[in-house]
């Protein structure tokens, strides 16, 4: 669909509830209300808002979702699933926005070192090498005396570092190819960047 991830204003999309819309209208701006993240990933929103304050010259609060790459079939399924919203179409200044290689954000979603697969290693080398990174990830956070499940905050600092450091891959499309799925976030979305806005039927 025109996806160019190195372009000067990317396309994007994202859909928002109506509520959210007619408030982009009214004051010409929408700005994320983090209170909408989900609790349950705190540890991982935390992180991709650190990530955005270091990399974007923009501020704010929390983080508004959109993506910068995806199959017409997945965003169609995405629409039908969200009746009652709003879709929107914008070109965004790539300056303000940060992206992400939707895949592999669930290592951080899921407190999880991202282990990337090495030319020419077989499935079940990197399978073992993929288990004995989970392994070690779990003897240190148990060393530590608290357990895996425990606040990300309480597992020993230079892990969560090391965490931290691996997710930053996720960040640089030249790591990946031409066809995978990409999010992106940015602090506040403004009127005159929306294309289109389309009111998906129930």
């Amino acid at each position: 669909m025109g996806y160019d991830l190195a372009a000067e204003r990317l396309l994007l999309h994202t859909i928002q509830s109506e509520e959210a819309f007619e408030g982009l209208l009214s004051t010409g701006a929408l700005e994320p209300d983090p209170s909408r993240a989900e609790p349950l990933h705190a540890d991982a929103y935390g992180w991709m808002y650190r990530q955005m304050t270091a990399r974007l010259p923009t501020k704010g609060d929390g983080a508004l979702w959109f993506w910068a790459r995806i199959s017409r079939q997945d965003l169609v399924e995405l629409c039908k699933q969200s009746p009652g919203e709003v879709l929107l179409t914008c070109r965004v200044p790539r300056e303000r926005v940060l992206l992400s290689q939707f895949g592999d954000w669930h290592s951080t979603l899921n407190r999880s070192p991202l282990i990337i697969e090495l030319p020419g290693e077989s499935d079940e080398e990197y399978m073992a090498r993929l288990e004995c990174a989970f392994e070690d990830v779990d003897a240190r956070v148990r060393a530590a005396g608290v357990t895996p499940d425990a606040g990300y905050r309480h597992w020993p600092e230079d892990l969560r570092s090391e965490l931290e450091i691996s997710w930053e891959f996720i960040l640089d499309p030249g790591n990946y190819g031409r066809y995978d799925n990409w999010q992106a976030t940015a602090h506040c979305l403004y009127e005159d960047d929306v294309m289109a806005a389309v009111r998906l039927q129930d």
